[in-house]
Formats: structure tokens, sequence, C-alpha cells
């Protein structure tokens, strides 16, 4: 087989994983983008206000479902090997898992007006964020029953099934959403608490569908996801729980410095906080695909890994690598010539009284079209290596750069004098600096997987 048609064959094998998985994510991310279209028509207050949400909600949310995000990767494994009653374990003890980590978020969420303004944010701000979550907390248990659910569709390969269901879950959340913000259809108008209402609305509508065909869906039978035997495979949960928490406080630890950007842009004003609330929503829908694309990368090389079909795992990586770079430099060039039409969605580029907003904004796309390309290598090389089972390492990088990011925002922000400028360099040169690291780290690792032959970290990672 020539390399043109190996590689071509290696691109199609992660495009039919990633593109089915980009559209399910990208089907919810767009629609938290048209809901937060919609809270902009209340006020630049209110804006202002969703950044502190939207960080809030994806920092504690993810942290949480991050250490279910271990399952797709185990489930591929087993899926692999054709160890079928295995997956059927994993889901049971991940639903357990999921609804355990609940409790204390329901706990934060329920309380984070007062986190907030220990933090340094105006009391109003504080309020309009607590009558979101009041509403959201209804959505915290089917939403991580739901993770469960689509990381397990991943794994084995019934990417129609996830991206469908996302599809109509996403209908329940828009007409819900706009019914309860607006208080349409004889509905009162409840502003953002009626968009936290709409998200639970949407969790339980993916949750109920999916368990429902799981149940009644003869291929699913050989799983046996319904067999009680939970107290009898505890084992599973500590492989869910051993692979995924150094996930789990990676991501957590990264999605907790877009928090702390938040908390430091609002120190800054509500024009500085509704222009970033912009940017982020715009690099939250493309980093989309590149998450994705990182999942698929990991799901395909554990399965090549569980399947011992070692000679894929490199080619698998290298072109990962080279699609993320053609995806990212695309985003970027868009957001450096586009910025005040991408802007338009959000704000009245053309009103004077937004010229301030506007003027944030095009400086901050600019600087995100380079970041983007950096985070978007760095989530490629972090999936490569977790279908490795390479996590620790990854999770150190990952925590040390990107942290060292905030505190070079923190500098250039504000001892320095640039402002929000500041932060998003800071920002750049922590990402760039662990994709880089993560890069040598794959060239290494990948270098012993050449051939037929085991990798030494192999011997050290049971399979059951």
């Amino acid at each position: 087989m020539s390399p043109f048609i190996r590689f071509r064959e290696i691109a199609q094998r992660i495009f039919s994983l990633a593109l089915p998985m980009s559209g399910s994510q990208l089907i919810n991310v767009a629609s938290g983008f048209l809901c937060m279209g919609m809270l902009a028509q209340l006020g630049n207050q209110t804006l202002a206000a969703s950044a502190l949400i939207f960080s809030t909600q994806m920092t504690i949310m993810v942290t949480g479902m991050s250490l279910i995000f271990s399952l797709s990767v185990l489930v591929g494994h087993a899926y692999g090997a054709k160890n079928y009653l295995g997956i059927g374990s994993f889901v049971q003890q991940a639903w357990v898992l999921g609804a355990l980590i609940s409790v204390p978020i329901i706990f934060l969420f329920w309380h984070i007006d007062s986190i907030l303004v220990y933090f340094g944010q105006e009391p109003a701000m504080a309020n309009i964020v607590q009558q979101y979550f009041h509403a959201y907390v209804f959505a915290v248990i089917p939403g991580f029953i739901s993770t469960c659910n689509q990381q397990f569709g991943y794994g084995i390969h019934k990417k129609t099934l996830i991206v469908s269901t996302s599809f109509m879950s996403v209908t329940v959340l828009l007409v819900t959403a706009y019914v309860l913000i607006f208080g349409k259809l004889g509905m009162p108008a409840l502003g953002v608490a009626g968009l936290g209402y709409a998200m639970a609305a949407q969790y339980t509508f993916f949750c109920v569908f999916t368990l429902l065909f799981f149940y009644y869906e003869k291929s699913f039978k050989r799983f046996e996801l319904f067999r009680f035997r939970i107290h009898k495979e505890w084992e599973q949960m500590a492989q869910v729980f051993k692979i995924g928490w150094p996930i789990s406080l990676q991501m957590g630890g990264e999605m907790l410095t877009f928090l702390v950007d938040a908390i430091m842009v609002g120190w800054l004003g509500t024009v500085a906080l509704s222009a970033f609330q912009v940017v982020n929503q715009y690099t939250f829908l493309v980093v989309i695909p590149i998450f994705s694309l990182s999942q698929a990368c990991g799901i395909l090389v554990g399965q090549a890994r569980g399947g011992k079909q070692f000679h894929d795992i490199k080619p698998l990586g290298y072109m990962s690598i080279l699609l993320v770079l053609l995806m990212t430099s695309v985003i970027a060039l868009i957001f450096l010539f586009f910025p005040k039409f991408l802007a338009e969605f959000y704000v009245n580029v053309h009103d004077p009284i937004n010229q301030p907003i506007v003027a944030i904004i095009v400086v901050l796309f600019a600087i995100v079209a380079f970041t983007q390309l950096a985070d978007g290598m760095r989530n490629v090389l972090i999936g490569l290596l977790r279908g490795l089972f390479d996590t620790k390492f990854p999770m150190i990088v990952g925590l040390v750069t990107i942290w060292l990011g905030v505190l070079l925002s923190y500098v250039l922000a504000f001892p320095l004098h640039f402002g929000i400028v500041g932060i998003a360099l800071g920002s750049l040169l922590g990402l760039t600096s662990g994709a880089v690291i993560l890069l040598l780290r794959w060239r290494v690792l990948s270098k012993q997987w050449d051939g037929h032959n085991e990798m030494p970290i192999e011997k050290k990672i049971p399979n059951k």
C-alpha cells in the first residue's frame, strides 16, 4: 500500500469518528451560543454577567464531567478486545460515579453568589449569576448521566444515535429557552433563570431518551447495561477513576483559568467583561471540532492498542496533528480578518456607545487567532497520549503551563498595565509552551510503538 493511500485511509478513520462527535458537540455549543445571544437582548449588564455564568458553569461542570471522559477510552479499548460485558460494567460504574460527583457541584452552584462576591465581583452582577444557577441545579444529575451515555456511544461507534439525540435535545433547549427567557406562550419572563431551566430540560431529555434506547434496542443486550452488578465490580469504577482523575484535574485546572481570567477581567469593568464574553463565545464554538478530534484520536489509538494494531498508532498521531493545524489555520484567518462581522451577533458595532467594546473585541480576536493554534495542537496531543493511557504527564504539563499563563496574565494586565490585552497575551504564552512540551513527549512515546512490540508502559497497566 502506498504512503498516500495509507494516510488517506487513516484520515478517513479519524474523520469518520471525529465529525459525528464534533457535530454532536457543535450542536450543543451552537445552541448555547444562540442562548447567550438571547441573554444579550436583556442588556449589556446581563451580557457581562453571562461571562461569569459561562466561565463558572464550564469550569465546574467540565471538571466533574472530564472524570467520565475516560469512559470512551476504556470502552474503546474493551470494544477492540470484544469484551462486551466489561463495557456494560464500565458504564454502570460511570453512572454511579456521575451521580456522586453531582452532589458537591449542586451545593457549589446554590451558593455561587457568595463565592463571587468574596472574589471581588459586584453584588448586582453576582445576583444575576445566582438567578441562573438556582435554576441550573436541576440540570446537574441528568447532565452527568447524559455525559456517560455520550461517552459510551462514542466508544462503541454509535455516532448516529448521539448526534440525532443531541439535535433533538437542542431543539428542546432552544424552544424552552425562548419561551422562558422572554415569557412567551403565557409563561412568565424568567430572564437568566429561564435559560437555567431550559438547560435542565435539555439534559433530562437526552438522559431519558438514550437510556430508553439502550434498554429497548436489541444490539445493546450484549452489554447487559441494566443487569444489576454494581456492587460486585467496583474495580471498573477504580479504572474509570484511575484513568479519569488526571484528565479531570488537568481539564478542571485549565477550565479554572477561564474563570480566573473572567474574574480578573471583571476587575477591569463591564466594558472589558462584555468584550471578553463575545470573544469567548467564538473561542468555545471553534474549539469543539478540535476537542472532538482530540477525543476521536484518543479512542482510535486506544482501540489500536486494545486490538494490538500497533502499526496504526504513529500514523494516527501525525495525521491528527496535520488535520488540527489545517483547521486552526483557517479559524485564525477568520478571527484576524472578520472580527467586527463576528461581533455583530452580540453588539451593534455601528453604535457609537459600543465602540469601546468593539475596539477591545478586535484586539482580542487578533491575539486569540494565534492562541487557538497553540491550543488546538495541545488538545490533540493530549488526546493521543490519553489513548496510550499516558494521562499523568499531560496533566502535569497542562496545569503547570496554563497556570504559568495565568501568572503572566496578571503581571501583564495589572503591574505592567496592559489591561485585558495582557490577560490575552499571558494565555497565549502559557498554551504555546504546553504545546511544545507535549509534542516532544509524543515524539518520544510514538517511536516506542514502531513495529509490533508492546510499550513498556503496557506492563504497568492491567487490562480487564
